[in-house]
């Protein structure tokens, strides 16, 4: 949305509906939209820009977003692969059953831990993760 609306004069040509709709169909549905595109509009009607729309940093700004959205995008394709992976291990639904885990937790650990049934006891995994799994 920031790339696309890099400059307060782009959003000149919607209304807080249409911006709204494109808002929905970037990011889905389970964002409060029509609260945020309402302020994101009302801002960007506000504001006096301190550097004309076809200036190099409107472009910098713009490659910046588009590159952000790429490693975005590399990261959760990473992510999923770890889950695939990790999924396939016999430990991997019951850890990730566990209130507040979740699967890329329990992928994370499995991954660095390695075999878990090679420690004899949770402390022995505790000093191995440095972690405290009491807490």
């Amino acid at each position: 949305m920031i790339r696309k609306y890099v400059y307060p004069d782009y959003l000149a040509v919607l209304t807080v509906k249409r911006m709204t709709e494109q808002f929905y169909r970037l990011i889905g549905k389970h964002i409060a939209k029509k609260l945020i595109c309402t302020k994101v509009w009302t801002a960007a009607f506000n504001t006096y820009p301190a550097i004309v729309a076809d200036s190099i940093e409107i472009s910098i700004i713009g490659m910046l977003c588009y590159e952000i959205e790429c490693y975005n995008y590399r990261v959760a394709l990473i992510k999923d692969q770890l889950i695939k992976k990790s999924a396939n291990f016999p430990e991997f639904k019951l850890i990730s059953s566990i209130p507040g885990v979740g699967q890329l937790n329990t992928a994370l650990l499995i991954e660095f831990a390695g075999n878990i049934e090679r420690f004899k006891t949770y402390k022995q995994l505790n000093t191995y993760l440095g972690i405290d799994l009491n807490r």
